[in-house]
């Protein structure tokens, strides 16, 4: 029944994608429009990050087998990222890894629709019970992935990026007989690198695939990888020194710290608030400095980079947090929702705005960052 599932969403990965985003622009739209309509909202749109994630999976392993065509019938090639590489090393090498990032993203997935129902059904007082609880789980997980990792960034999405985009996919008739011509093919004669583990083609190939002599530059610049392309995968992420491992360490325990203050002072506490930013601070200051130390000017590696790039948006959501957005944000925000209300265009990011408010100041979740 699964490979009969499987098979249906390879070859109709288009339409399949089309109707997940349709579902996921309907959650946007949801709240606030019923009764219990944000639970609604968040559980329709905690199934699609499973189902979508799901997937992903199946396309990357059709498009790496050759499956996946274009629209023009031409097999589909796989850039891997550094960032999937770097996950996939580390869940090869270790099924602890793997099971860690499974269960990690499972809890960011679902946290926020765990906490709609503990409020709806349950009250205030278990709810922050049970934010404390996942908060600590989530601590004890990203532990384990920064030991596993040989005390290397814990990045703030541990599941594989997307490799196939399937709006650029062609139909089943197409990746049928590409997938003929493809199997009456020579088999290409490659050789694997016992260090790196990276795969290369024969001369004979190269000289096949670029049309003798003429295009041979050409194929070999479009072949051509960047140091991070070539360079072994454990590599794309720099080990911490013991400045950037403690500053990694206050991140992770950051989000408990803060539960901790809202349950004993209140969320309408400035202390709790200005204490996890402080530390949010120390935390990127020291992790920053640690990656650059030594490193001669040397820049941050892409996913040491985009992760902190990441860390610095998350900032943005101490404007969003009791008791700065009772006292500041909110007030612009409601004006800012009226003026957007008379307009035509633009009346729908209006309604956005209103609908979202009252998520933002009852869940904790919304605005964690975590």
């Amino acid at each position: 029944m699964l490979q009969k599932y499987a098979k249906f969403v390879v070859g109709n990965a288009s339409q399949v994608n089309s109707i997940e985003n349709g579902l996921r622009m309907l959650t946007y739209v949801l709240p606030g429009r019923f009764a219990d309509a944000e639970i609604a909202s968040e559980a329709i749109y905690t199934l699609l990050s499973f189902v979508g994630v799901y997937h992903d999976g199946l396309l990357a392993k059709a498009a790496k087998s050759g499956l996946l065509v274009d629209r023009q019938g031409q097999p589909i090639k796989v850039d891997t990222t550094p960032f999937n590489r770097y996950h996939d090393q580390l869940s090869r090498e270790s099924d602890l890894y793997r099971l860690t990032t499974l269960l990690l993203s499972g809890l960011q997935f679902s946290e926020k629709l765990i906490e709609m129902i503990i409020v709806k059904r349950f009250g205030e007082k278990l709810r922050w019970k049970i934010v404390s609880w996942i908060e600590i789980t989530k601590i004890v997980l990203r532990l384990n992935l920064l030991k596993l990792s040989g005390r290397r960034m814990v990045t703030g999405a541990v599941v594989p990026e997307r490799m196939v985009d399937p709006a650029m996919l062609g139909t089943t008739k197409q990746a049928t007989s590409a997938g003929n011509s493809l199997a009456s093919e020579t088999p290409s004669v490659q050789w694997k690198g016992n260090r790196s583990g990276l795969e290369f083609k024969s001369v004979r190939d190269i000289l096949q695939n670029s049309e003798g002599n003429a295009n041979l530059s050409g194929y070999i610049t479009g072949e051509t990888r960047d140091p991070e392309g070539v360079a072994p995968a454990q590599s794309l992420v720099r080990r911490y020194g013991a400045l950037g491992l403690a500053g990694e360490l206050l991140f992770i325990l950051r989000p408990l710290i803060y539960v901790i203050g809202i349950r004993k002072m209140g969320r309408g506490d400035w202390r709790p608030w200005a204490l996890s930013l402080l530390i949010e601070l120390a935390s990127r200051q020291m992790v920053r400095t640690d990656l650059h130390a030594g490193k001669k000017g040397q820049p941050e590696h892409t996913i040491e980079r985009e992760e902190l790039s990441r860390r610095k948006w998350l900032f943005l959501y101490y404007l969003l947090r009791s008791p700065f957005f009772d006292r500041f944000t909110e007030s612009r925000l409601t004006r800012a929702a009226n003026w957007c209300g008379n307009k035509p265009l633009i009346s729908l990011l209006g309604s956005l705005i209103q609908d979202y408010q009252p998520l933002w100041q009852q869940y904790y979740f919304y605005t964690a960052g975590s």
